[in-house]
């Protein structure tokens, strides 16, 4: 879950890149949220069915 102004912060957006890259790196899919409360639960069951090759 990202707060905006949370990652409004440089560091931050650097850490989050190379987060990012090391998870892509490892394949483990990664699904950010932000916090506005917009179609959070939709994403987060598309993304879990994806994973488990049900969609």
């Amino acid at each position: 879950m990202d707060g905006v102004p949370f990652h409004d912060n440089e560091l931050q957006q650097e850490r989050d890149i190379k987060k990012n890259h090391t998870l892509e790196i490892i394949g483990l899919p990664l699904l950010r949220l932000s916090t506005d409360g917009h179609n959070e639960k939709v994403r987060v069951i598309e993304s879990l069915n994806a994973a488990m090759g049900l969609c």
